[in-house]
């Protein structure tokens, strides 16, 4: 007696091994893998932040060019929720940009959340005693301060380090075009309120590292009011069109040439 023939197509033999193994295929990725390239795999705190986030914040939070997330005062007065939506969106007319997929950037909402609980578990330590009682530097009304006012506050509470009308200074001119073009007005409100304790400035109560500085003696700590008069003042020097004021002769620095000057 023959046994019968149990000879099946390749093409239909294709098909039930495909409907039997999950779906998948060779080359089809059904998850996210590190070892295939895909940037959503990654869910580790310090990896996401060395590529997101350090070049501008620091590698450990602090001793970049833009805000220490590593301050305890900045960490007290920040929510989770604000922390998540910046991350998401950025920071429109500044060098913050947004990081969530659907605003064109790299990042899941996983991993946005992945970075906001790794700023919180290793950042948010013991604030100052005065926290509770910091101005706010997140969803405050802005443009209520006095230009005048405001001259006089920056000229009795800022210009030991930064100069008399913000020029001349050691720590640099907090009313240059360049810089104002790239400073959002939170960012500006944050670092008067916090300081930049990586850079040695003090915060609105002139303390540094909880120390008082031998600039602020004698002086009381900065209103809200006061803080509006300084935004004002602050924010009045920006440009339309900021840089460097170019000769309209041109360029007659020695060793220069232009393009179409014969040798």
């Amino acid at each position: 007696m023959k046994r019968a023939c149990c000879y099946m197509p390749p093409v239909i033999l294709l098909l039930c091994i495909t409907l039997t193994a999950c779906d998948w295929m060779p080359g089809k990725p059904v998850k996210p893998e590190v070892d295939r390239g895909n940037p959503e795999s990654v869910h580790d705190f310090s990896a996401l932040w060395k590529t997101n986030c350090q070049g501008c914040h620091g590698a450990s939070g602090r001793w970049g060019p833009a805000r220490p997330l590593n301050d305890p005062l900045y960490q007290a007065l920040v929510t989770d929720d604000w922390l998540r939506s910046t991350i998401a969106n950025g920071v429109e007319g500044t060098l913050m940009p947004p990081h969530a997929q659907q605003n064109g950037g790299w990042m899941t909402d996983q991993q946005i959340d992945v970075i906001v609980t790794g700023m919180r578990s290793r950042w948010r330590t013991s604030p100052p005693a005065y926290a509770a009682a910091s101005p706010a530097i997140i969803d405050f009304k802005s443009g209520s301060g006095d230009l005048h006012r405001g001259q006089q506050t920056f000229n009795t509470y800022c210009s030991s380090c930064h100069g008399h009308d913000g020029v001349g200074g050691s720590a640099g001119s907090p009313i240059d075009g360049s810089f104002l073009a790239l400073a959002s007005d939170q960012m500006l409100r944050a670092t008067i309120v916090c300081g930049r304790p990586d850079l040695g400035m003090p915060d609105w109560q002139g303390n540094l590292n909880g120390v008082r500085i031998p600039e602020q003696s004698g002086l009381a700590p900065l209103t809200d009011g006061q803080i509006d008069d300084l935004m004002a003042w602050l924010t009045s020097h920006r440009q339309e069109f900021p840089g460097q004021p170019y000769p309209s002769t041109g360029n007659n620095q020695p060793g220069y040439r232009s393009s179409g000057s014969k040798d």
